[in-house]
């Protein structure tokens, strides 16, 4: 009995090359945000400890220029984590932009595995069909030889 053969294997193949791809890019975004997240966790434990650090300055003879120098870091802080924020804003439209991207791909993916399940019990169906024939002729020769017998 010969091999099933489906017709658009190599577009099946495309199929799921291009949803790897997709899932590549997801995953690209994804480390991207992480990436962000963990920024933004270090600039808000500096502002933490930097906020800690001059309060314990105030206690005593208070140095203006340290206090100064503290909320110049304080300032440049925020404003990295609002950058930070914009950028992640834009991760975010990126990632829901790729998870759309890779939903279309592996909905063109399963059409084409539709396709193929459906080809491989028709050539199932062929098959047994074929074998049966084939009994049956075997079986009609037989009984003929028997008779001329």
């Amino acid at each position: 009995m010969k091999r099933f053969v489906f017709a658009y294997q190599s577009v099946l193949e495309a199929r799921v090359a291009e949803e790897e791809n997709a899932k590549q890019a997801i995953a690209t975004i994804v480390k991207r945000r992480n990436a962000l997240e963990r920024g933004l966790v270090e600039h808000r434990g500096f502002l933490e400890a930097n906020r800690s650090q001059a309060r314990t300055e105030l206690v005593g003879k208070v140095d203006i220029d340290t206090l100064r120098a503290h909320a110049g870091q304080s300032v440049q802080v925020m404003r990295r984590i609002r950058a930070l924020l914009a950028e992640m804003a834009e991760v975010h439209g990126a990632l829901d932009t790729a998870r759309d991207a890779w939903r279309a791909c592996r909905q063109r993916r399963k059409g084409i595995e539709c396709l193929r399940d459906r080809a491989r019990k028709t050539w199932d169906r062929d098959c047994r069909r074929a074998e049966r024939r084939a009994q049956d002729d075997l079986v009609a020769t037989r009984a003929s030889r028997e008779l001329q017998t």
